[in-house]
């Protein structure tokens, strides 16, 4: 894969969530799953948006950090504010083809428990961006189930794993025997 192809694939997934929500109401976007639950629409964009910025501002040191996220709450609330920062993502995706190699070194700092324990390995641009479209197709999963919840209707196939669209366009084939 190259490292233009892992960013259109990223811009197209942002897209798709961009469609998803803009025509939201605030109310939609804000509510909770169920009253024991806080999950919203609105948390589960911010933390794909954040999980995008740490990507990108980890290209400038070369070391990637997903557990030290901003966790900037006006995403959450506001549906302007997501979008804006979806189509910055998506601007910074354009930009990285012209000007990033995929060949670029890059260390991932995680935490491996609750202990503060982490660990460095080693990744790669298009190792990070396969990661991310697979991290964000998961939320997206949650987002679908949200706005099915709320009696919206999502975007066909929104959410779902590339991997299940194809076993899906597979099973429909005719059998070749």
């Amino acid at each position: 894969m190259s490292l233009q192809n892992a960013c259109q694939c990223n811009e197209q997934l942002l897209s798709e969530l961009i469609q998803a929500i803009k025509g939201l109401p605030s109310s939609s976007y804000q509510k909770p799953a169920a009253p024991d639950n806080p999950q919203t629409i609105g948390a589960h964009v911010r933390h794909i948006i954040e999980f995008y910025q740490c990507f990108l501002s980890g290209l400038d040191t070369n070391c990637i950090n997903y557990d030290s996220r901003k966790r900037d709450p006006k995403s959450e609330r506001s549906i302007s504010s997501a979008v804006d920062a979806l189509l910055n993502i998506k601007e910074e995706m354009v930009r990285l083809t012209e000007n990033t190699s995929s060949e670029i070194n890059l260390t991932l700092n995680t935490y491996t428990d609750t202990n503060g324990s982490a660990i460095k390995v080693k990744t790669s641009v298009i190792r990070e961006l396969l990661f991310l479209q697979s991290h964000a197709t998961h939320h997206m999963a949650m987002i679908n189930l949200l706005l099915q919840q709320s009696g919206h209707i999502s975007p066909r196939d929104f959410g779902v794993a590339t991997s299940t669209l194809i076993y899906r366009k597979q099973q429909e084939a005719p059998s070749k025997n």
